[in-house]
Parts: structure tokens; C-alpha cells; sequence
């Protein structure tokens, strides 16, 4: 990710450049930015070839909608997860004859010097999680950094400062998780007692991260926005075994653009309300912004 990181960041200055032109004149909905940064970031860093990222989208949406639904009520996306697998199998296929400088590169030579501790079929489950994870979560998150940055410009502050940037990512996804469920139900293996509920063996539960991330008895007032709160580490990310392996990526991209942001475009406030997405995922549908002061057309 460091020898990535200048890519991603001209990358960053490209996107921006037509965001800060349409405002000069008018109002600019965020949430085109927010899809397309981590979209194409993903596919540079694991080498996809940009012409397949229509493509990849489309098959990333039907396994994960961005508009929901709730665990209850999910879709079956076996059909695009099959097919994503398939791409990227011929996708590594092309790596073992010509590697590159990527990600997916450097895992196909790991499996190549140890296929017994990276097995082919762990290696393809890898690339097909951080496709799948590498743009709808980031995204999301995106879209609530920028709602929280123009509606609390006092915290803003924290991102004119590399480290407290991160700060201030990191108490946007404890305060408004972008992922709200986990991945996967949890099955208990026995009947359990669980803050007085009865839990039967067998049962599908499913832990709400959102709802974990405002646990009074973990985080001081845990419905105020206070980025360097300085306490537990919010769930986000899951933990364990489990601990996400794009969160580096996550904190890369969330802060450069939210500092991006604030840097070219320091009056930002909103044109009308954001339209919050209900689902599994959160973030926005709508993030429509404007610019305050009045010399704007000479920015």
C-alpha cells in the first residue's frame, strides 16, 4: 500500500478536479465521488484491468447490495459470486504467466513459494473478499465522513492532521458503522443465556456492529460525534482472526479525501438533506453539497 499510496493519491486529485469545477457553479452530489474512488482504487491495487471494473461492479452489487437487505430478507447472489470467482481465477491464471507489480501478483508468488501455507482455493477467496469488501463498505464510509465533516466543523480540524485524520475516520465508522450486520450469522452450538434472552442451539443470530459500536457500557456518550475519544476499538473492522485486511486501506482512502476535501473545498455545506440508505449497508444514496462563500466562482 506504500508504494501505492501516490497512485491513489493522483487518483484522488483526478476525481476531485470535476466535483470542484460543477461547484463553482452549482450544487455536486458526493456519492458519485465516494463510489468511484475506492472503486478504481481496488482495481489498481489488485491489477484489474480498469476496462472490466463495469463489469466487476455490477457482479460486487448483486453479491453485496449497496440498497440492502436486511439478513432476513437476503438475496440469493451465489450466480455473481460464481461468476466473480471465474474471473478472478483467470485473473491469476494471467499472473503465473506474467506477474505485475500488484497485490494479486504478490499473492500468486506467495502461493507459488508455499502453496501449502497459501492453498490456491484460500488465495482465490482472499482476492474475492477484498473485491467484494473493497468499494460498497468504503464508499459507505465515505459518504458518512463527508455528512459528519459539514455537520460538525468543529471536528472537522482533526483532518488538517495526518494522524488525527485518522482519528477522525475512525470515530466515523465506530459512530455510524458502514457495515451494520455481520457478514455471517453466528450459529450457537448449544442453548445460551445471553443478557436474558434465550438463545436455542441451532439458532441463527445475528450480531448488529452498529448497535455494538454505541455500547454505553463500552464508549462515554456514546451517541456524540467525539473523534479522539481515545477508547475501546469500535467493531467495524470485526476483530480476531477475523480483523478486516483492507482496514490499512480503508484509513488510506477515507483520510486522503476527507483531507482533500477539506483542503480545496473548505465551505462545503449541505443543499438539502442526505438521504440515508436503509439496509445492511449504510452511508448515503444522496449527499448533495454546496459551496458558502461568495467569492467561489474565482476559486
Amino acid at each position: 500500500m506504500r508504494r501505492q499510496q501516490p497512485w491513489v493519491s493522483s487518483l484522488c486529485d483526478h476525481l476531485l478536479e470535476p466535483v470542484v469545477e460543477t461547484l463553482r457553479y452549482g450544487v455536486a452530489d458526493m456519492t458519485t465521488l465516494a463510489e468511484a474512488f475506492p472503486r478504481d482504487t481496488i482495481m489498481h491495487v489488485l491489477g484489474l484491468p480498469q476496462g472490466d471494473r463495469e463489469h466487476v461492479s455490477t457482479l460486487v452489487t448483486d453479491i453485496f447490495p449497496t440498497s440492502g437487505p436486511l439478513p432476513e430478507q437476503d438475496r440469493d447472489g451465489t450466480v455473481a459470486m460464481r461468476q466473480l470467482t471465474a474471473y478472478l481465477q483467470g485473473e491469476v491464471a494471467r499472473r503465473r504467466r506474467a506477474p505485475g507489480d500488484d497485490l494479486m501478483s504478490e499473492l500468486v508468488r506467495a502461493h507459488t513459494a508455499c502453496p501449502e501455507a497459501l492453498p490456491h482455493d484460500e488465495l482465490v477467496s482472499i482476492l474475492t473478499g477484498l473485491t467484494v469488501a473493497g468499494y460498497p463498505q468504503i464508499a459507505a464510509g465515505i459518504e458518512t465522513g463527508i455528512v459528519l465533516m459539514i455537520r460538525h466543523p468543529e471536528w472537522a480540524v482533526f483532518l488538517d492532521d495526518p494522524v488525527r485524520a485518522r482519528m477522525f475516520v475512525d470515530e466515523v465508522l465506530r459512530y455510524d458503522a458502514p457495515v451494520q450486520f455481520t457478514p455471517a450469522p453466528r450459529i450457537p452450538a448449544r442453548t445460551v443465556v445471553l443478557g436474558g434472552v434465550t438463545i436455542p442451539a441451532g439458532a441463527q443470530v445475528w450480531p448488529v456492529l452498529g448497535a455494538a459500536n454505541r455500547d454505553p457500557g463500552v464508549f462515554t456518550r456514546p451517541d456524540e460525534f467525539w473523534p479522539g475519544r481515545g477508547e475501546a476499538r469500535h467493531l467495524s473492522f470485526g476483530g480476531g482472526a477475523h480483523y478486516c485486511l483492507g482496514a490499512e486501506l480503508v484509513y488510506l482512502e477515507m483520510a486522503m479525501l476527507l483531507r482533500r476535501l477539506r483542503q480545496r473545498l473548505p465551505d462545503l455545506a449541505q443543499a438539502r438533506p442526505p438521504a440515508q440508505r436503509v439496509g445492511r449497508l449504510r452511508g448515503f444514496t444522496s449527499v448533495a453539497v454546496m459551496r458558502t462563500e461568495a467569492d467561489r466562482h474565482d476559486r
